[in-house]
């Protein structure tokens, strides 16, 4: 991955997560980084991109799939997206979609699963 594609990966995942409203502390532990919460400001200024590795690069690959398909479930109002993942989902054991994205990679894929029918499909 070059410079430029990591920057580019960088700043959408921090306007992904903004825009979701998420803690700095979610956002670091969404995508499995090991960084200060007090530095995500460079990040999001373009100042810096994220050290990828592979479970990083899964996990962004994930969190903008989830993106793409919250903006298909929800087109006209995509600040509900935010709301849904803080709600308790009955077909999660009434546990909130984030809590089980924060649980790691599998909890991620569950969400973004039940968001998009075709990732089962692989």
């Amino acid at each position: 991955m070059t410079e430029e594609q990591k920057n580019q990966l960088t700043f959408r995942l921090t306007q992904v997560m903004e825009g979701w409203k998420l803690t700095d502390q979610d956002q670091i532990a969404l995508l499995g980084l090991s960084l200060k919460p007090r530095h995500l400001y460079l990040y999001r200024r373009g100042d810096k991109s994220f050290d990828f590795d592979e479970v990083s690069i899964e996990r962004a690959k994930m969190v903008l799939g989830i993106h793409e398909s919250l903006g298909t479930t929800y087109p006209t109002n995509r600040e509900y997206a935010a709301i849904w993942l803080k709600r308790a989902v009955k077909k999660f054991n009434h546990k909130a979609p984030l809590e089980l994205m924060l649980s790691g990679n599998t909890g991620m894929k569950r969400v973004w699963h039940f968001l998009d029918c075709t990732q089962g499909w692989k």
